[in-house]
């Protein structure tokens, strides 16, 4: 029995497979099993994936008619995964070589997590070039913390047990975008462990195409996972709610400028947000503080607010 398996869904993505199953073979804790499971691809995934089978034993693939990523993770660890840690991936993302090594080392703790993630290094064409990284908190997340910002950033940052994975009910696959955070909801409702390790672990291939540049699909998300928490009766307060809500649309605001979106959009939700708290928009006081002026920049001066993006 592996002590990883490692899940990767994948839907054409033959631009980027190979570099993301080099990375995982890449890794200097050796006891791992991987699960690709193609959800329908139509370009040549399948190809190349079936040539990494065809010289490493531990990779199987597994195919499915397109139904989503949230189906194709489940189906890997329902009826194939026998690692006692889950580890998942996506198609298009990279890890370092001792992210599996260094979670081997959290869980085998004495106050080992349920579910731990690390630090996430952004980057758009090279890993050699990261635009920005992501931070983590020192304190276990909880409902509060999850609805407010995803600090996991991404499923290919998320290391779960599988007892505790089984014991979810696994991703819904209704929900097409922010699964991995309604998710995360239902576990820390659950009275779950989510840690943070203080070290970069995975490398997130950013993208202005897909559901993760879709703003709309990013609030709907947030709507998801609020109301998941209500129906599971989680204690929060309206301050609380409205902090989370204010949190998050900052959040969007940062994203509507890096994405390039209306005049006027990232203003707007940075408003809104501070309308609904002031406090919570910039508990973060930099942060804050810049994406207000950038936001104002790019409604008032879209032209050399553009030109000054492009210059750093």
């Amino acid at each position: 029995m592996p002590k990883f398996s490692v899940v990767i869904p994948c839907y054409n993505a033959a631009a980027t497979i190979a570099e993301t199953l080099n990375s995982v073979l890449g890794q200097t804790f050796p006891d791992f099993e991987v699960i690709v499971i193609d959800d329908g691809s139509t370009d040549d995934t399948v190809a190349i994936v079936d040539q990494f089978v065809g010289r490493n034993s531990r990779i199987r693939l597994v195919r499915q008619a397109n139904q989503g990523p949230s189906v194709a993770r489940n189906r890997a660890v329902f009826d194939h995964a026998a690692g006692t840690l889950i580890a998942f991936l996506d198609a298009d993302d990279v890890w370092p070589s001792g992210r599996l090594n260094a979670f081997e080392k959290r869980f085998a703790g004495e106050d080992a997590p349920d579910v731990a993630y690390g630090r996430v290094a952004f980057f758009s064409t090279t890993i050699a070039a990261v635009e920005t990284q992501s931070t983590v908190s020192q304190a276990s997340l909880t409902v509060a913390d999850l609805i407010a910002e995803n600090e996991t950033c991404t499923m290919s940052n998320i290391v779960v047990t599988r007892a505790a994975f089984l014991a979810s009910g696994g991703f819904d696959a209704g929900i097409v975008h922010g699964e991995d955070v309604e998710w995360l909801v239902r576990l820390a409702a659950a009275g779950r462990k989510i840690a943070g390790i203080d070290q970069l672990a995975t490398f997130y291939r950013a993208s202005r195409r897909g559901l993760s540049s879709d703003l709309s699909a990013m609030r709907f998300s947030w709507e998801t996972a609020l109301s998941t928490a209500l129906k599971l009766n989680v204690s929060l307060t309206k301050r609380e709610i409205a902090a989370a809500e204010a949190t998050h649309l900052r959040y969007l605001s940062r994203r509507a400028l890096r994405l390039e979106s209306t005049r006027g959009t990232a203003l707007k939700l940075a408003i809104k947000a501070l309308q609904l708290s002031p406090r919570a928009f910039f508990k973060q006081p930099s942060r804050g503080l810049l994406t207000l002026g950038a936001a104002t920049a790019e409604a008032l001066c879209p032209g050399a607010f553009r030109r000054l993006s492009a210059s750093h």
